[in-house]
């Protein structure tokens, strides 16, 4: 990424000033993990529900 666009990849977890640092500890990527698997379990239910229409 750096190599293509000449700066760091700002992940969305991590969009502090440039040049911090913050590292979440377990808890927080628990979490995100967590909420990352309910929306794939929605996008799933939706895509189910879509195939049932047509």
């Amino acid at each position: 990424f750096e190599m293509l666009y000449g700066r760091k990849c700002r992940a969305p977890i991590c969009w502090d000033q440039v040049g911090e640092r913050v590292i979440e500890g377990p808890g927080m990527i628990e979490v995100t993990n967590a909420k990352v698997d309910v929306a794939k379990e929605k996008l799933k239910e939706a895509r189910t529900r879509q195939k049932s229409y047509s």
